[in-house]
């Protein structure tokens, strides 16, 4: 991140893969003094205490319980015989400052 930051002056957001990625290129970011936007992904505690704190920006949060409900659902209905979908998504959650007591985590 630190390259990055160097390399491409005018950055103005960076979205991560993870949450662990999205707070290491955050604790760069805060080394160089800039003021850059950080998404991160998965909405583990870590993520969920930075944006609390002000610092992360934001993280998109998979609802795992969801899945799994659907999952259950869906080997169910196997098991009855009935058809289900190749796919079946499962919406995610962008938790933000405004929204992370919302999240339940």
């Amino acid at each position: 991140m630190e390259n990055l930051i160097q390399g491409n002056p005018d950055i103005k957001a960076v979205f991560a893969h993870n949450d662990e990625m999205a707070l290491g290129a955050l604790q760069a970011i805060q080394s160089s003094g800039r003021d850059v936007l950080v998404v991160g992904f998965d909405g583990n505690e870590d993520a969920m205490t930075s944006i609390r704190n002000g610092n992360l920006s934001a993280t998109v949060a998979q609802q795992p319980e969801k899945i799994g409900q659907l999952a259950v659902q869906a080997g169910a209905d196997v098991l009855q015989g009935k058809k289900v979908d190749k796919k079946i998504p499962v919406p995610l959650k962008l938790v933000t400052e405004e929204k992370v007591e919302e999240s339940g985590e």
